[in-house]
């Protein structure tokens, strides 16, 4: 009985196998992502397609950051730090979950200038990828000072004690009304040390500028901010990081470099001759390349700037009402009696205006002769502003005459100067020829000179 159940089992156990169906029947049947697949004796076999990622292999040119399906995933501590992707390594730092973004805004005064100043670092702060950076831009202008540029940014801090230099930037970049410094500090400092703490940071600004009323002198200031509250926490991992994948800034006037001579960071270097370098070359102007040269722009109370053939040149507002000035000089000169006019218009275009002397003699002693007016000269100070040799003959009391004088072009298209006319004359007294002069403040002029550049 036993022996014929087992007989049955048997039959049925063969007679199933032979009903089995295949896997497959072709290769085409065999599909699988990352693999080949080939139909062999009913069943799929697959074979690993080689170079692609998730065919199960880590492959060389395959890391954890470019196949973590592979290769496994880039997590986990090492050492002091967790593993993190930089770029396509997998590599020892701080993930980007454990690390928080400082801002602080400050306004600091330089020169009587105002400064906006925002600074932005992350905490911790790896020493081998991230920058301490800074953007400045001029929130107050002072109306004295022109020219204004950041030249250098130094980041000082204490450790165990010491005050040490952090970062050094040689920045060279211009800075005017509307525009904005954006600097990155590379931070580094001796230490045999792979994480650390530095107190008491100062970031260290210096600022040229041309300041003065009529003539402009250079100026520099190092003006200093300090973070007394910040505790600036460090690290440096010990294998060296990969440089970013672009460094491309979208500046065509720079070139980006990264390699091993910028330890890895990213570069910008200034291109000679190039609009976007940060120079305003002798070839721009405001019009061909304002972001080096600044914006054709602004003005004072009367002027303002426009393009005119590519050249940024001052212009004259509408609607100005110039007010007519007119000063009486009642001038005695021992034997000559001068009762004088000098008019002129405030403000005073250069390009049109004239400052007009009326010369006339109320009076003289009878042997008094041949007055003359020979010279005047317009000063501010001691600086000669206009002159003219007029040779104005006054023979008799009664006689007049008018001197105009006309007023150079300013190199600046706007500017108050204080003026003082000095007239030299001459005259016969009996078989005497004397000569002497006289001066006469005019007071504080707006000289106007369209058509001058920027």
């Amino acid at each position: 009985m036993k022996a014929r159940f087992f007989f049955f089992f048997i039959l049925i156990v063969l007679v199933l196998a032979g009903c089995e169906k295949p896997e497959c029947e072709s290769d085409a049947e065999c599909q699988k992502l990352h693999f080949s697949g080939a139909c062999i004796d009913g069943k799929c076999v697959y074979t690993p397609i080689p170079g692609e990622c998730g065919n199960g292999i880590c492959e060389d040119s395959e890391t954890k950051c470019t196949c973590p399906e592979d290769c496994d995933i880039c997590a986990g501590p090492s050492g002091p730090f967790e593993l993190v992707c930089v770029g396509d390594l997998c590599l020892e730092g701080i993930p980007e979950s454990k690390v928080k973004p400082q801002i602080s805004t400050d306004e600091i005064s330089a020169g009587g200038d105002k400064l906006r100043l925002t600074t932005e670092f992350n905490q911790p702060f790896n020493l081998l990828k991230d920058l301490f950076n800074v953007r400045i831009s001029l929130s107050s202008a002072n109306d004295r000072n022109a020219d204004r540029k950041i030249s250098k940014l130094t980041l000082l801090g204490e450790i165990n004690r010491q005050t040490i230099p952090l970062a050094e930037k040689i920045v060279d970049m211009p800075l005017w009304p509307g525009s904005e410094i954006d600097a990155g500090l590379i931070v580094d400092f001796p230490t045999a040390e792979n994480q650390g703490t530095v107190s008491d940071l100062e970031l260290q600004i210096t600022y040229d500028y041309l300041t003065g009323r009529t003539t402009k002198a250079p100026k520099t200031l190092v003006v200093k901010n300090r973070y007394p509250r910040v505790e600036f926490d460090w690290v440096k991992p010990e294998t060296p990081y990969p440089c970013p994948e672009s460094c491309d800034d979208g500046n065509p006037g720079t070139q980006d470099v990264c390699d091993a001579s910028t330890d890895f960071f990213c570069e910008h270097r200034p291109v000679p001759g190039a609009c976007g370098n940060y120079v305003c070359d002798a070839d721009e102007n405001p019009c061909t390349c304002p972001v080096d040269c600044g914006p054709c722009s602004d003005g004072g109370t009367y002027t303002t700037f426009a393009c005119i053939n590519k050249e940024c040149v001052a212009r004259l507002k509408g609607g100005i009402s110039p007010e007519a000035k007119s000063l009486f000089d009642d001038r005695k000169l021992g034997p000559v009696h001068l009762q004088n006019n000098y008019d002129y218009p405030d403000p005073f275009n250069t390009a049109e205006d004239r400052l007009v002397l009326n010369f006339n003699i109320y009076d003289k002693d009878a042997d008094v002769k041949d007055f003359k007016i020979t010279t005047v000269r317009v000063f501010e100070s001691t600086n000669e502003i206009a002159s003219a040799e007029p040779n104005l003959a006054l023979p008799d009391a009664g006689s007049s005459g008018v001197v105009e004088i006309e007023i150079p072009l300013q190199a600046q298209p706007e500017i108050d100067r204080s003026l003082t006319i000095k007239v030299w004359f001459e005259y016969k007294e009996g078989d005497s020829k004397k000569k002497s002069s006289y001066s006469k403040p005019l007071g504080k002029v707006a000289l106007l000179s369209p058509g001058v550049p920027k």
